[in-house]
Protein backbone atom coordinates (compact mmCIF):
# COMPACT_ATOMS: atom_id res chain seq x y z
CA UNK A 1 0.00 0.00 0.00
CA UNK A 2 1.28 3.30 -1.01
CA UNK A 3 2.34 5.90 1.86
CA UNK A 4 -0.09 8.59 2.17
CA UNK A 5 -0.63 12.19 3.83
CA UNK A 6 -3.87 14.70 3.27
CA UNK A 7 -2.54 17.32 1.34
CA UNK A 8 -2.88 20.84 3.21
CA UNK A 9 -3.70 23.89 1.25
CA UNK A 10 -7.15 25.63 0.28
CA UNK A 11 -9.42 23.62 -1.59
CA UNK A 12 -7.26 20.86 -1.82
CA UNK A 13 -9.15 17.27 -1.26
CA UNK A 14 -7.04 14.83 -3.00
CA UNK A 15 -4.80 12.70 -0.91
CA UNK A 16 -0.82 13.15 -1.91
CA UNK A 17 2.14 10.78 -1.55
CA UNK A 18 4.00 11.80 1.14
CA UNK A 19 7.87 12.70 0.25
CA UNK A 20 10.10 9.58 0.24
CA UNK A 21 12.75 8.53 2.85
CA UNK A 22 15.56 11.94 2.93
CA UNK A 23 18.41 9.77 2.25
CA UNK A 24 17.05 8.51 -1.23
CA UNK A 25 16.41 11.60 -2.26
CA UNK A 26 18.27 14.28 -1.13
CA UNK A 27 19.93 16.48 -4.26
CA UNK A 28 22.51 19.70 -4.04
CA UNK A 29 21.25 22.83 -5.21
CA UNK A 30 23.83 26.14 -5.89
CA UNK A 31 22.99 29.26 -3.13
CA UNK A 32 23.82 32.24 -5.35
CA UNK A 33 23.79 34.00 -1.75
CA UNK A 34 26.54 31.98 -0.33
CA UNK A 35 28.46 30.84 -3.23
CA UNK A 36 28.27 26.96 -1.60
CA UNK A 37 26.49 23.91 -2.94
CA UNK A 38 23.83 23.09 -0.38
CA UNK A 39 21.18 20.79 0.43
CA UNK A 40 18.05 21.15 -1.07
CA UNK A 41 15.51 22.01 1.38
CA UNK A 42 12.63 19.28 2.45
CA UNK A 43 9.39 19.63 0.11
CA UNK A 44 6.33 20.64 2.08
CA UNK A 45 3.21 18.83 0.70
CA UNK A 46 -0.03 20.41 0.24
CA UNK A 47 2.10 23.51 -1.89
CA UNK A 48 2.76 23.66 -5.47
CA UNK A 49 6.70 23.07 -5.71
CA UNK A 50 6.50 20.60 -2.64
CA UNK A 51 4.04 18.45 -4.05
CA UNK A 52 5.67 18.19 -7.69
CA UNK A 53 9.70 17.93 -5.65
CA UNK A 54 7.72 14.84 -4.08
CA UNK A 55 7.01 13.52 -7.39
CA UNK A 56 10.17 14.10 -8.36
CA UNK A 57 11.64 12.50 -5.79
CA UNK A 58 9.44 9.64 -5.75
CA UNK A 59 10.98 9.24 -9.45
CA UNK A 60 14.85 9.88 -8.69
CA UNK A 61 14.18 6.87 -5.99
CA UNK A 62 13.21 4.81 -9.33
CA UNK A 63 9.79 4.08 -7.19
CA UNK A 64 7.55 5.05 -10.38
CA UNK A 65 4.54 3.74 -9.36
CA UNK A 66 3.71 6.23 -6.66
CA UNK A 67 6.17 8.71 -9.12
CA UNK A 68 3.20 8.43 -11.52
CA UNK A 69 0.24 8.71 -8.83
CA UNK A 70 1.93 12.14 -7.44
CA UNK A 71 2.55 13.69 -10.58
CA UNK A 72 -1.19 13.02 -12.33
CA UNK A 73 -2.44 14.27 -8.82
CA UNK A 74 -0.10 17.41 -9.26
CA UNK A 75 -1.41 18.04 -12.73
CA UNK A 76 -4.65 17.63 -11.77
CA UNK A 77 -4.67 20.03 -9.14
CA UNK A 78 -2.25 22.85 -10.45
CA UNK A 79 -3.37 22.40 -14.31
CA UNK A 80 -1.28 22.76 -17.37
CA UNK A 81 -0.60 26.41 -17.04
CA UNK A 82 1.24 25.71 -14.06
CA UNK A 83 4.98 27.19 -14.24
CA UNK A 84 6.21 23.93 -13.46
CA UNK A 85 3.69 22.42 -15.78
CA UNK A 86 6.80 21.11 -18.63
CA UNK A 87 8.42 19.62 -15.69
CA UNK A 88 5.79 17.76 -14.42
CA UNK A 89 5.22 16.31 -17.94
CA UNK A 90 8.60 14.87 -18.32
CA UNK A 91 8.49 13.38 -14.76
CA UNK A 92 5.14 12.07 -16.08
CA UNK A 93 6.58 10.22 -19.11
CA UNK A 94 10.04 9.35 -17.07
CA UNK A 95 7.49 7.62 -14.52
CA UNK A 96 5.51 5.59 -17.55
CA UNK A 97 8.41 4.46 -19.11
CA UNK A 98 9.82 3.36 -15.69
CA UNK A 99 6.64 0.83 -15.63
CA UNK A 100 6.73 -0.15 -19.06
CA UNK A 101 3.96 1.80 -20.16
CA UNK A 102 5.92 2.61 -23.43
CA UNK A 103 2.62 3.92 -25.66
CA UNK A 104 1.90 6.22 -22.54
CA UNK A 105 5.71 7.51 -22.40
CA UNK A 106 5.96 7.89 -25.95
CA UNK A 107 2.89 10.09 -25.98
CA UNK A 108 4.15 12.44 -23.06
CA UNK A 109 7.71 13.02 -24.23
CA UNK A 110 5.95 14.03 -27.85
CA UNK A 111 3.71 16.12 -26.18
CA UNK A 112 6.76 17.94 -24.18
CA UNK A 113 8.75 17.89 -27.22
CA UNK A 114 5.87 19.81 -29.46
CA UNK A 115 4.56 21.72 -27.12
CA UNK A 116 7.49 23.00 -24.58
CA UNK A 117 10.21 22.53 -27.68
CA UNK A 118 11.90 25.02 -25.30
CA UNK A 119 12.14 23.73 -22.45
CA UNK A 120 14.75 22.66 -20.65
CA UNK A 121 13.43 18.98 -20.63
CA UNK A 122 13.33 18.73 -24.33
CA UNK A 123 16.25 17.34 -24.72
CA UNK A 124 16.01 14.76 -22.02
CA UNK A 125 12.43 13.94 -23.41
CA UNK A 126 13.97 13.73 -27.07
CA UNK A 127 16.67 11.05 -25.72
CA UNK A 128 14.23 9.29 -23.29
CA UNK A 129 12.25 8.94 -26.91
CA UNK A 130 14.91 7.45 -28.57
CA UNK A 131 14.77 5.05 -25.75
CA UNK A 132 11.40 4.17 -26.47
CA UNK A 133 11.73 3.51 -29.95
CA UNK A 134 14.76 1.08 -29.19
CA UNK A 135 12.45 -0.54 -26.67
CA UNK A 136 9.77 -1.43 -29.29
CA UNK A 137 12.44 -2.27 -32.33
CA UNK A 138 13.43 -4.94 -29.51
CA UNK A 139 10.48 -6.72 -29.29
CA UNK A 140 9.22 -4.94 -25.85
CA UNK A 141 5.70 -5.04 -25.40
CA UNK A 142 3.34 -1.96 -25.34
CA UNK A 143 -0.16 -1.95 -23.22
CA UNK A 144 -3.37 -2.59 -25.21
CA UNK A 145 -6.80 -2.60 -24.32
CA UNK A 146 -6.85 -1.03 -21.44
CA UNK A 147 -3.44 -2.39 -20.23
CA UNK A 148 -5.46 -5.68 -20.24
CA UNK A 149 -3.07 -7.16 -23.19
CA UNK A 150 0.63 -6.09 -23.81
CA UNK A 151 1.51 -6.72 -27.44
CA UNK A 152 4.81 -6.42 -29.61
CA UNK A 153 4.60 -3.17 -32.00
CA UNK A 154 8.30 -3.02 -33.61
CA UNK A 155 6.27 -0.75 -36.02
CA UNK A 156 5.67 1.60 -33.73
CA UNK A 157 9.62 1.67 -33.16
CA UNK A 158 10.25 2.64 -36.87
CA UNK A 159 8.19 5.05 -36.68
CA UNK A 160 9.69 7.08 -33.57
CA UNK A 161 13.13 6.55 -35.01
CA UNK A 162 11.12 7.94 -38.84
CA UNK A 163 10.15 10.77 -36.65
CA UNK A 164 13.40 11.58 -35.16
CA UNK A 165 15.56 11.47 -38.36
CA UNK A 166 12.87 13.80 -40.04
CA UNK A 167 12.20 16.36 -37.57
CA UNK A 168 15.56 16.53 -35.21
CA UNK A 169 18.02 16.23 -37.76
CA UNK A 170 20.19 18.34 -36.42
CA UNK A 171 20.68 16.56 -32.95
CA UNK A 172 22.62 13.44 -32.76
CA UNK A 173 19.57 11.31 -32.14
CA UNK A 174 19.02 11.69 -36.05
CA UNK A 175 21.96 9.72 -36.95
CA UNK A 176 21.29 7.11 -33.54
CA UNK A 177 17.81 6.94 -35.13
CA UNK A 178 18.75 6.04 -38.86
CA UNK A 179 21.35 3.77 -37.62
CA UNK A 180 19.22 1.50 -35.49
CA UNK A 181 15.96 1.30 -37.61
CA UNK A 182 18.81 -0.25 -40.18
CA UNK A 183 19.92 -2.46 -37.57
CA UNK A 184 17.05 -3.39 -36.67
CA UNK A 185 15.99 -4.79 -40.42
CA UNK A 186 19.77 -6.15 -40.53
CA UNK A 187 18.99 -8.30 -37.50
CA UNK A 188 15.75 -9.59 -38.36
CA UNK A 189 17.15 -10.55 -41.75
CA UNK A 190 15.23 -8.08 -44.29
CA UNK A 191 18.36 -7.27 -46.13
CA UNK A 192 16.69 -5.57 -48.72
CA UNK A 193 15.18 -2.97 -46.54
CA UNK A 194 18.58 -2.98 -44.46
CA UNK A 195 20.89 -1.91 -47.35
CA UNK A 196 18.17 0.89 -48.43
CA UNK A 197 18.22 2.14 -44.59
CA UNK A 198 22.09 1.94 -44.56
CA UNK A 199 22.47 3.57 -47.70
CA UNK A 200 19.90 6.16 -46.33
CA UNK A 201 22.26 6.85 -43.60
CA UNK A 202 25.37 7.34 -45.89
CA UNK A 203 23.28 9.94 -47.66
CA UNK A 204 21.35 11.49 -45.13
CA UNK A 205 25.07 11.83 -42.91
CA UNK A 206 28.05 12.11 -45.22
CA UNK A 207 30.13 13.81 -42.34
CA UNK A 208 28.85 11.22 -39.32
CA UNK A 209 31.84 9.30 -37.51
CA UNK A 210 29.18 5.80 -38.51
CA UNK A 211 29.55 6.73 -42.35
CA UNK A 212 32.21 4.01 -43.08
CA UNK A 213 29.91 1.36 -40.95
CA UNK A 214 26.74 2.18 -43.05
CA UNK A 215 28.58 1.51 -45.89
CA UNK A 216 29.82 -1.73 -45.25
CA UNK A 217 26.67 -2.66 -43.92
CA UNK A 218 25.03 -1.83 -46.66
CA UNK A 219 27.34 -3.84 -48.82
CA UNK A 220 27.07 -6.95 -46.47
CA UNK A 221 23.03 -6.24 -46.74
CA UNK A 222 23.32 -6.20 -50.42
CA UNK A 223 25.45 -9.18 -50.30
CA UNK A 224 23.33 -11.09 -48.26
CA UNK A 225 20.19 -10.68 -49.98
CA UNK A 226 21.33 -12.57 -53.04
CA UNK A 227 19.87 -15.97 -52.53
CA UNK A 228 22.08 -18.11 -55.34
CA UNK A 229 23.11 -18.32 -58.50
CA UNK A 230 19.76 -19.92 -59.80
CA UNK A 231 17.97 -16.89 -58.80
CA UNK A 232 18.13 -12.80 -59.65
CA UNK A 233 22.00 -11.70 -58.97
CA UNK A 234 20.92 -8.22 -58.52
CA UNK A 235 21.66 -8.44 -55.03
CA UNK A 236 25.30 -9.29 -56.26
CA UNK A 237 25.67 -6.37 -58.45
CA UNK A 238 24.68 -4.00 -55.93
CA UNK A 239 27.48 -5.39 -53.18
CA UNK A 240 29.82 -5.55 -56.23
CA UNK A 241 29.90 -1.65 -56.37
CA UNK A 242 28.96 -0.90 -52.48
CA UNK A 243 32.18 -2.76 -51.82
CA UNK A 244 34.22 -0.65 -54.61
CA UNK A 245 32.56 2.22 -53.35
CA UNK A 246 34.07 1.64 -49.86
CA UNK A 247 37.33 0.53 -51.00
CA UNK A 248 36.94 4.16 -52.81
CA UNK A 249 36.38 6.33 -49.64
CA UNK A 250 37.67 4.30 -46.67
CA UNK A 251 40.51 2.34 -48.43
CA UNK A 252 41.96 1.19 -44.77
CA UNK A 253 38.36 0.20 -43.71
CA UNK A 254 37.90 -2.02 -47.04
CA UNK A 255 41.78 -3.76 -46.02
CA UNK A 256 40.42 -4.35 -42.78
CA UNK A 257 37.26 -5.84 -43.84
CA UNK A 258 38.68 -8.31 -46.53
CA UNK A 259 37.16 -6.77 -49.15
CA UNK A 260 39.55 -7.34 -51.95
CA UNK A 261 38.77 -11.27 -50.62
CA UNK A 262 35.20 -10.69 -50.58
CA UNK A 263 34.85 -9.17 -54.07
CA UNK A 264 36.97 -12.01 -55.71
CA UNK A 265 34.41 -14.34 -53.95
CA UNK A 266 31.32 -11.74 -55.73
CA UNK A 267 33.22 -12.31 -59.11
CA UNK A 268 33.81 -15.65 -58.91
CA UNK A 269 29.75 -16.11 -58.08
CA UNK A 270 29.20 -14.28 -60.96
CA UNK A 271 30.90 -16.23 -62.87
CA UNK A 272 29.42 -19.30 -61.49
CA UNK A 273 25.71 -17.49 -62.70
CA UNK A 274 27.00 -17.07 -66.11
CA UNK A 275 28.66 -20.15 -66.42
CA UNK A 276 25.21 -21.89 -65.48
CA UNK A 277 23.28 -20.06 -67.97
CA UNK A 278 25.14 -21.32 -70.53
CA UNK A 279 25.22 -25.35 -69.51
CA UNK A 280 21.53 -24.49 -69.48
CA UNK A 281 21.56 -23.73 -73.20
CA UNK A 282 24.53 -26.31 -73.62
CA UNK A 283 21.92 -28.82 -72.40
CA UNK A 284 19.47 -27.74 -74.49
CA UNK A 285 21.45 -28.25 -77.36
CA UNK A 286 21.59 -24.41 -78.23
CA UNK A 287 25.33 -24.71 -78.83
CA UNK A 288 25.73 -20.44 -80.09
CA UNK A 289 23.34 -19.59 -77.49
CA UNK A 290 25.96 -21.68 -74.93
CA UNK A 291 28.95 -20.37 -76.27
CA UNK A 292 28.05 -16.92 -76.04
CA UNK A 293 27.56 -17.26 -72.53
CA UNK A 294 30.93 -19.59 -72.05
CA UNK A 295 32.62 -16.38 -73.62
CA UNK A 296 31.73 -13.73 -71.19
CA UNK A 297 32.36 -15.98 -68.63
CA UNK A 298 36.13 -16.20 -69.94
CA UNK A 299 36.19 -12.66 -70.96
CA UNK A 300 34.47 -10.93 -67.99
CA UNK A 301 35.81 -12.94 -64.91
CA UNK A 302 39.21 -15.00 -66.51
CA UNK A 303 41.08 -16.90 -63.71
CA UNK A 304 38.10 -18.37 -62.09
CA UNK A 305 37.10 -22.05 -61.61
CA UNK A 306 34.09 -20.87 -63.60
CA UNK A 307 35.70 -19.32 -66.47
CA UNK A 308 37.89 -22.72 -66.84
CA UNK A 309 34.90 -25.07 -66.71
CA UNK A 310 34.02 -22.69 -69.87
CA UNK A 311 37.09 -22.70 -71.73
CA UNK A 312 36.17 -27.02 -71.28
CA UNK A 313 32.46 -26.72 -72.72
CA UNK A 314 33.29 -24.70 -75.62
CA UNK A 315 36.10 -27.54 -76.60
CA UNK A 316 33.80 -29.81 -76.27
CA UNK A 317 30.94 -28.41 -78.75
CA UNK A 318 33.30 -27.25 -81.00
CA UNK A 319 33.47 -23.68 -80.43
CA UNK A 320 36.45 -21.38 -80.68
CA UNK A 321 37.74 -19.78 -77.17
CA UNK A 322 37.92 -16.12 -78.24
CA UNK A 323 37.68 -12.91 -76.18
CA UNK A 324 35.40 -10.91 -78.98
CA UNK A 325 31.71 -11.56 -78.11
CA UNK A 326 28.84 -10.34 -80.04
CA UNK A 327 26.90 -6.72 -78.25
CA UNK A 328 23.66 -9.19 -77.66
CA UNK A 329 23.47 -12.51 -76.66
CA UNK A 330 21.94 -14.77 -79.15
CA UNK A 331 18.27 -15.69 -79.09
CA UNK A 332 17.36 -18.57 -76.72
CA UNK A 333 15.42 -20.12 -79.31
CA UNK A 334 18.42 -20.40 -81.69
CA UNK A 335 19.40 -24.12 -82.43
CA UNK A 336 22.82 -25.32 -82.66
Amino acid sequence: MLPMVLAGGAGASAAQPKPPPRTHAERLIFDEKTGQWVREPQAVPGTEDGDLDIARQWAAREDYKIALKAVKAWIKKYGTNAKRYPEALYIKATAELGTNDYRAAHDSFQKLLNDYPGSEYAERALKADFTVGEQYLAGQKRKAMWGLLRITDREAGVKIMDDMVANYADTPYAELAQMSKADYFFARGDFETAEQEYQTFVTQFPNSGWRTRAMLQSARSALASFPGIKFDDAGLLEAEERYHQLQRSAPEAAQQHAVPVILDDIAAKRAEKSFEIGRFYDKSRRFKAAAYYYRVTIRQWPGTPAAARAANRLADIGEPVTTAAPTTAPAATQPG
